[in-house]
């Protein structure tokens, strides 16, 4: 399994930012977030993971959509103030792919007529609602995406494309619980520790 990231992406060309996380990065739903003790500020973004159900290579766009068929809200944690000698720390695999940097509610099917460019994901934070976004707010389409991406890498059954919705990032502390929904439905729940 891959877990292919990508932020701000404006749907034409490759994002300005792809990454790979490793399947460690992954805290399902229910299960606790521990701040890591290698950076002094871990923030959170929403985020929506697209499941990939079938393997292709060199994807045409109009056939992109039968690649995936289920999405899931997700939380990206990105750590900054590492303690690390690497100059450019956002672009770090350190970052962005530390152990229980992506916590990943559950997936759901979803309307292949429909797509899947306004799906909302919605967190709240100690109750109060915090960041939302979709892919249309970010400028990106899956369609443009997969095919892109399927440039570069080999899709395969179980990977898994997360794609950042926005930069408002939510410091996190102990003792916080983050819920995100998708399109109104809650699918995670998470508390830090």
């Amino acid at each position: 399994m891959k877990i292919i990231g990508i932020r701000n992406g404006d749907g034409r060309e490759l994002p300005q930012q792809v990454y790979l996380m490793p399947d460690s990065a992954v805290i399902k739903t229910n299960k606790p977030f521990f701040l890591p003790h290698f950076a002094t500020t871990f923030t959170a973004t929403p985020a929506l993971a697209i499941h990939i159900d079938r393997l292709g290579k060199h994807i045409a766009p109009r056939f992109a959509h039968r690649y995936c068929m289920a999405v899931a809200p997700a939380i990206k944690v990105t750590a900054s103030g590492i303690d690390t000698p690497q100059k450019c720390e956002q672009q770090s695999a350190l970052a962005h792919g530390f152990d229980g940097a992506l916590l990943l509610g559950d997936f759901d099917a979803f309307d292949a007529n429909e797509g899947i460019n306004g799906t909302t994901v919605a967190i709240e934070h100690n109750g109060t609602p915090a960041s939302n976004g979709s892919l249309d707010t970010a400028g990106i389409d899956y369609s443009t995406l997969i095919s892109q991406l399927s440039k570069y890498f080999t899709l395969k059954m179980g990977d898994i494309l997360l794609v950042e919705l926005s930069d408002n990032g939510i410091n996190l502390k102990m003792g916080d619980t983050l819920n995100a929904s998708c399109s109104g439905m809650p699918r995670l729940t998470i508390r830090v520790k």
